[in-house]
């Protein structure tokens, strides 16, 4: 059961690199959701005298949330972007599933308990819920500005060598003459 929880584990932040990588190497920016993952994945089973409800749903949620790695992602994102000359953006999340990005009202009654589907009470736009979400985050980032105003690079590529990270081989000491 190890070896299988370990190779899960591996093949989760093989991924991440990978697409962290991606992005940062692809892309003049990226534009993310600035999320407190602690306050999301904290424990709903509460007190003894006031006992949580749904406890077991949320500990799924939170797994799921965890097995994502939005945390090592961000982490990921921000020392490999300076590093292949792109520019990392982390914006608020609040409201982002609530505002519409046609018109940009926000609104709750936009999303109806936990469907997937966005429907703008004011406009009428409707989308899935999580390409809004998208859409609102990357506009945000886009006003959130700094050098580069679009997806192209501006900067140019620069791959720094890792220092102290490959092992040098020993030169072999002379034979003692004796």
């Amino acid at each position: 059961m190890g070896k299988l929880r370990a190779r899960q584990a591996n093949r989760r932040q093989d991924f991440t690199h990978k697409l962290t990588t991606d992005l940062a190497k692809n892309h003049g920016w990226i534009g993310i959701e600035d999320l407190r993952v602690k306050n999301m994945t904290a424990s709903a089973k509460g007190t003894v005298e006031n006992p949580g409800k749904n406890v077991r749903a949320k500990a799924g949620l939170n797994r799921s949330i965890l097995d994502n790695t939005p945390g090592g992602r961000r982490r990921q994102l921000a020392y490999k972007a300076p590093l292949y000359g792109s520019e990392l953006r982390a914006v608020p999340p609040f409201h982002t599933s609530q505002t519409c990005a046609a018109c940009g009202r926000v609104d709750p009654a936009s999303r109806k308990g936990c469907g997937r589907l966005f429907a703008c009470v004011h406009c009428g736009h409707e989308d899935d819920a999580d390409h809004n979400a998208s859409v609102e985050t990357e506009a945000r980032a886009r006003r959130t500005g700094g050098t580069v105003t679009n997806s192209t690079r501006s900067v140019p590529r620069t791959r720094v060598p890792a220092t102290g990270r490959r092992r040098m081989r020993e030169t072999p000491k002379p034979a003692h003459a004796g």
